[in-house]
């Protein structure tokens, strides 16, 4: 099994602090993000570790993980961040966000899923985002649904009732067998149907601004089953300089142990 985590962008969010290193590694109780989640897979039996890297890219070196550049970081998103390290999605592979920290017993979950496309969701984000944000739907941009069998139908599309929402993508998942190639097929395919005015994706994003949540919702579109890995928080997302001064508030208080357990 291997993992790739996508580090590439500016975090614009988190100016100041990422003026002079990638958002990745900020550190959090003294560790960088990206050394814990490093650190996570290891322990977790991943050794195989690529990080696509853009801003500030000199900046992330850690022995034996392989790095791939982004050269367009700065005009490009998640998705075509993932493509820069497509010799590794074969197999089996885990894909991780850059921006998030998370409990190793959730990696453990979803590295035994035998589900051919599987993403971490959280099922109490409700009480994890109230912490960040007045409205929860004014910046929760990858909502999930699923039916009653708990399939995803839906992810990163707009919603106007909480009610309505089953989860919250947590930036981390997991494809393997039929679901790496299905991948790789429809990002292959919408990038050949993609024009400057269109793309299947995402009618309001350039292609090349497709997230990857697009990706996996352009998926579940076409019929591909898209399973979910619950959990009830235990991650933080580090996507602006207020969510850091919360985090680091509540650290301080001895109260983060509500939404995260750290080591």
């Amino acid at each position: 099994m291997k993992a790739i985590i996508l580090a590439a962008g500016l975090g614009k969010r988190l100016m100041p602090m990422t003026e002079k290193i990638p958002k990745s590694m900020i550190e959090f109780g003294e560790i960088p993000l990206l050394e814990r989640i490093v650190k996570t897979f290891k322990e977790c039996g991943i050794n195989d570790i690529s990080v696509v890297v853009g801003h500030n890219s000199d900046k992330i070196n850690f022995p034996g993980v392989q790095t791939f550049l982004n050269k367009k970081y700065d005009k490009t998103n998640m998705l075509e961040s993932l493509f820069c390290a497509e010799e590794k999605i074969n197999e089996e592979v885990i894909i991780s966000y850059a921006d998030i920290i998370f409990e190793k017993e959730i990696l453990e979950k979803l590295i035994s899923s035998k589900y051919n496309v599987t993403l971490v969701v959280d099922t109490d984000w409700l009480k994890y985002w109230k912490l960040r944000i007045d409205d929860p739907l004014d910046d929760a941009h990858e909502t999930v649904t699923t039916n009653a069998n708990e399939d995803v139908i839906s992810i990163g599309q707009n919603v106007n009732n909480v009610e309505d929402v089953n989860g919250h993508f947590i930036g981390l998942m997991k494809i393997q067998k039929s679901g790496t190639e299905e991948m790789k097929k429809n990002y292959h395919e919408s990038k050949l149907q993609s024009t400057k005015d269109h793309n299947p994706l995402n009618p309001n994003l350039t292609f090349e601004n497709s997230r990857l949540v697009d990706l996996i919702q352009n998926m579940v579109e076409k019929g591909i089953k898209v399973n979910m890995s619950t959990t009830k928080n235990g991650w933080l997302e580090f996507d602006t300089i207020k969510d850091y001064e919360i985090y680091t508030n509540l650290k301080e208080k001895n109260m983060l142990n509500d939404i995260i357990k750290l080591e």
